[in-house]
């Protein structure tokens, strides 16, 4: 890994850019592989940087889960932990598409896949998946932060229903589907009705608000996704307002 970062800073020194690598970069706490993240916010040192032990089921579901020729889909990307556990895992050749629309988060992703090597493995698209598409105005925030609120102040962002996202620009529909958009779950299901109808799509993974938990499993359920295990609690203590669902396809409803 070091060598790549020499060779990497003697290339931008070269080239004249700056800055060459990031002022800090924190190890991802996942032993299965050497991932390596830039460190610019607060929120990414305090929170991204664990995510095996912020999600240990998410991390379980990826590797169990993913097989030879899989499109992954990570919805709510932020600044990639997840999109470069999955595409680090060398015994299978997946595609991984990593969603995040807000603008630093994005561009710290972009910054984390280069700085692993993973660009030939991860897509990323600074997009929103919502129920409608069009502009829409998106609150800003730190790299690593989450909760981008939609409406009053921000930036016009381009959103877009995943239905219409695969059909419109030809992307690998998912056979893994992981939706972590900060209650906004719903929506985002409503704009995928014939993505999650695809009898390839196989198991899907949602950090679901309580107060809208129905509506999801509901939706899924419709689309013959059914919920298989429930995370309501880290370390033995319960989860503040979220809870995390698998669904998964049986083979009565391919």
């Amino acid at each position: 890994m070091a060598a790549h970062y020499l060779h990497r800073a003697r290339r931008a020194l070269s080239r004249k850019e700056y800055p060459v690598v990031p002022a800090h970069l924190g190890r991802l706490d996942y032993e299965g592989a050497e991932l390596v993240v830039g460190v610019t916010s607060r929120s990414e040192l305090l929170s991204r940087l664990r995510p095996a032990a912020k999600e240990p089921w998410t991390v379980a579901w990826i590797e169990r889960s993913l097989r030879a020729g899989d499109a992954l889909w990570d919805v709510g990307a932020n600044i990639g932990a997840y999109s470069l556990i999955a595409a680090s895992l060398g015994r299978v050749a997946a595609d991984v598409v990593a969603v995040e629309p807000g603008y630093a988060s994005y561009a710290a992703l972009c910054d984390n896949i280069a700085l692993n090597g993973l660009e030939q493995r991860v897509v990323p698209l600074p997009v929103l998946l919502g129920d409608h598409s069009g502009l829409v105005t998106l609150g800003g925030g730190e790299a690593g932060s989450a909760e981008h609120g939609l409406g009053g102040g921000g930036l016009q962002t381009l959103a877009y229903r995943l239905d219409d996202l695969i059909a419109t620009h030809r992307l690998p529909a998912p056979t893994l589907l992981k939706i972590d958009v900060d209650g906004a779950e719903a929506a985002v299901l409503a704009g995928a009705a014939e993505t999650l109808a695809r009898p390839e799509l196989r198991s899907v993974l949602v950090e679901i608000e309580r107060s809208g938990g129905d509506a999801v499993t509901t939706t899924l359920a419709r689309h013959g996704l059914e919920l298989v295990e429930r995370v309501d609690e880290r370390d033995g203590e319960r989860l503040r307002n979220v809870w995390y669902g698998v669904f998964e396809r049986s083979s009565a409803n391919l």
